[in-house]
């Protein structure tokens, strides 16, 4: 099959039904393993399609979370794990899978990400602004079970703040985070740096009188005041 054969077959497959497009599509690919490397870039193709498929019916979310990972790892495997693609397939499949509360496979997607050195590839304010969501994302999970692991993740999504700060907003979510686990793990002096360094930030934006004050107690309390 060519390459020009086979964008004609996969425009043809997503004509189709859902089932009967996945069901096709899923042929492609596997004729296409058969025929070439695993790693050719025209599997990368058939992968895209088959969640494109899969996006278009809410009731798939199993198929596409299913599709979603294995593009994700073929990516990982093709491109490698810190090409701005393949972070944005896990970060995509951690969003789908948190939504649906399937916590073992957004921890695995977040997992993927939290490996990505804070500088590799993430000049894109998006994509940076997505693996900040990662990275809270298993830190929150790991607060209670593992609070050391969530404040090395914490850490990080702070420092890829700080790399490019250009919400304050985030920037601020990234300080309250570190300073809810270092309070946890007993580091009262760290947690009201941090709380002291997020009202300075929430200063700067269009936070509430409430906000404020909240924030200031946290202070208080932390200080002994």
């Amino acid at each position: 099959m060519t390459d020009q054969d086979l964008d004609g077959a996969i425009a043809q497959a997503l004509r189709e039904p859902n089932h009967q497009a996945m069901a096709a599509l899923a042929a492609l690919r596997d004729q296409l393993a058969a025929e070439r490397d695993p790693l050719d870039p025209a599997l990368g193709r058939t992968w895209d399609a088959l969640v494109r498929a899969a996006e278009r019916s809410p009731d798939e979310v199993a198929e596409l979370m299913a599709y979603a990972e294995q593009r994700a790892r073929w990516l990982a495997a093709a491109r490698g794990p810190t090409h701005p693609d393949t972070i944005e397939a896990w970060i995509e499949l951690g969003e789908t899978a948190s939504l649906e509360c399937a916590w073992d496979v957004a921890i695995r997607a977040w997992e993927a990400v939290a490996v990505v050195p804070v500088d590799a590839a993430l000049r894109d304010a998006v994509l940076r602004a997505a693996v900040s969501r990662a990275l809270r994302g298993l830190g929150a999970r790991r607060l209670t079970s593992q609070p050391t692991e969530a404040r090395a993740l914490f850490e990080r999504d702070l420092a890829l703040q700080e790399q490019a700060p250009t919400n304050p907003t985030q920037l601020a979510i990234s300080l309250d985070s570190l300073a809810v686990v270092l309070e946890q793990l007993g580091d009262r002096a760290g947690a009201l740096a941090q709380r002291t360094r997020q009202r300075a930030v929430l200063v700067t934006t269009d936070a509430s009188a409430s906000q404020l004050k909240m924030i200031d107690d946290r202070i208080a309390r932390l200080s002994g005041a």
